[in-house]
């Protein structure tokens, strides 16, 4: 019998072949309970190339063109899904652990669950941001059935454990995406309230407050964001490559010589941030 809890994963992917690749190959080693993968993709001409080579290695992908309007996308896809949850992704995200079996219905069961992150768990305590390192722990948390539970409000709001609205690696209900991003689409036909994915997570946050205080998450994060270079044209203020600085055009080119990221060879023994930059490169074979 199918299991009801399976998760639609929805990728945002801009001008990141090499990347991409290594994100598609991690889901589909380490995440057993996604049986359907879309990714929402803004490509331009010097990366179309690419773009069919991935489609020809990943045909059970299915990939879908920005529009205007990226809401208008989610909403779509959203209602194209199969299932009864999405989980968010950029193409700069990995899949590096094994999800332990999670009941989603009986997780999103309860009310007061906003959102089951796969970024979090006992292991993130650190924050690495402009240059510097500050501690992020979670200091209001429940430990049951080898996950935890953590009230968002208790947590100074933009820490890790109270944001709870994040396309990095977050699943929630696909009928609440639905509602959300018709309203965000009506909203940007009014205004255009940003095009990327970053404008997308900072929209999402006028939600923050109208869903559940509870954000659920395993022992150990399994996902991990790894920011070696930026293709986004907002959010500057967001930093990439401050430690292993990897051009997109430079992974364009190691890409189209046929060369991919190993999962296996990356050093993905240490993660104590959400956001925390992987030598990448060390894995290219």
């Amino acid at each position: 019998m199918r299991r009801s809890f399976l998760v639609t994963s929805i990728i945002f992917s801009k001008d990141r072949p090499l990347q991409l690749d290594l994100c598609l190959s991690s889901i589909k080693k380490n995440f057993q309970d996604t049986n359907e993968i879309i990714v929402i993709e803004k490509y331009s001409d010097e990366y179309r190339k690419s773009l069919n080579t991935l489609k020809s290695e990943h045909p059970e992908v299915k990939f879908y063109p920005q529009s205007k309007c990226i809401y208008k996308d989610i909403k779509d896809c959203s209602l194209l899904s199969k299932n009864n949850y999405i989980c968010f992704f950029t193409d700069d995200d990995i899949f590096y652990g094994k999800l332990g079996n999670v009941n989603l219905d009986g997780l999103f069961g309860i009310p007061d669950i906003c959102s089951f992150s796969l970024r979090l768990g006992y292991n993130i305590s650190k924050r690495f941001h402009l240059g510097e390192e500050a501690l992020d722990v979670p200091i209001a948390y429940d430990d049951i059935g080898g996950l935890l539970f953590i009230s968002k409000t208790d947590h100074k709001y933009g820490s890790y454990w109270s944001y709870s609205e994040s396309i990095d690696g977050h699943v929630f209900r696909v009928e609440q995406i639905r509602e959300r991003f018709s309203e965000l689409e009506y909203l940007n036909k009014r205004k255009d309230i940003g095009q990327t994915p970053n404008n997308v997570e900072t929209n999402m946050q006028r939600y923050w407050c109208l869903c559940g205080n509870t954000i659920a998450c395993p022992h150990h994060s399994v996902v991990v964001n790894s920011p070696n270079n930026r293709v986004s044209d907002s959010h500057k203020e967001n930093m990439s490559g401050e430690h292993f600085d990897f051009s997109e055009k430079d992974c364009l080119k190691e890409y189209e010589s046929g060369k991919r990221i190993d999962l296996n060879r990356l050093d993905l023994s240490n993660i104590q941030c959400p956001h925390q930059e992987i030598d990448i490169m060390k894995g290219l074979v």
